[in-house]
């Protein structure tokens, strides 16, 4: 397992410095023993996903790579995700829109629109990782779910390390979780970083047999004050989406043979 998350970790490298990269260099930055990182580049390589130049000695993906996730990007995203939405709301809010499902005990983002003004340093990005329990996009993920499986996400979160009662009671939790339900949307500054905050709600419908959140994220100064604003806007969105993706269900079974 640790092969592979590095595997992962190195070709993540490659996207942020889209250049070359040698043995030395990959080592130095991970601070991985060489002789893995070695076998890793080996492997990738021996497979096609990178190439090696003899003369450079640096490594670098080939077209193979990106032809792994092709698919997603020209059939599933364009009719799956609801990309018109989040522009919608980037255009309407001028803030960050990430859009997120749950892993286990945590949220994905499967995309993230940037803010038109540059709040990357304070806001989260698709790769930041985020427990349910303590992120709004998960709030709006658990808000959709029975109380007893809430439940059992919390418990463990905690065994697993990711909160402490302490700092997040299960009381505590459900307040935000009932609060998302009563408003259709929650408001939370990061857990990590407080500076930056979001609005979250849940879309209603399951969405390509996928559950989905929605957020506004941006810095906390200038999200708090237009909480009822963008949570109005959100939530408008997110049930136009919802009702749109009940109508394509209908259809579909519908149109499904007997």
């Amino acid at each position: 397992m640790t092969s592979i998350a590095r595997a992962f970790e190195i070709l993540e490298r490659f996207r942020q410095v889209q250049r070359p990269l040698s043995l030395k260099e990959l080592v130095r930055h991970f601070d991985y023993p060489s002789s893995s990182v070695a076998d890793i580049l080996k492997t990738l390589s021996h497979c096609g996903y990178i190439s090696f130049d003899p003369i450079t000695r640096s490594y670098f993906p080939t077209t193979r790579l990106g032809e792994l996730g092709d698919w997603i990007m020209t059939e599933v995203l364009p009719s799956s995700y609801p990309v018109d939405t989040l522009k919608t709301l980037r255009a309407a809010t001028g803030y960050t829109v990430l859009l997120g499902t749950p892993n286990e005990l945590g949220v994905i983002y499967l995309a993230v629109l940037e803010a038109r003004e540059d709040s990357r340093a304070i806001t989260s990005g698709r790769r930041t990782h985020r427990p349910l329990v303590k992120s709004g996009v998960g709030y709006a993920l658990l808000s959709i779910e029975e109380d007893d499986f809430i439940e059992r996400i919390y418990r463990r979160s905690v065994a697993r390390g990711l909160c402490e009662q302490r700092e997040l009671t299960f009381d505590g939790l459900m307040q935000r979780i009932t609060a998302c339900r009563r408003d259709g949307y929650v408001f939370t500054r990061d857990w990590f970083n407080p500076s930056a905050a979001i609005v979250a709600a849940p879309v209603s419908a399951v969405h390509r047999e996928q559950r989905l959140a929605i957020a506004v994220g941006g810095p906390t100064t200038r999200i708090e004050p237009r909480i009822a604003e963008i949570g109005a806007t959100l939530t408008e969105q997110v049930r136009a989406l919802s009702r749109k993706d009940a109508g394509t269900a209908k259809r579909n079974r519908a149109a499904a043979p007997v």
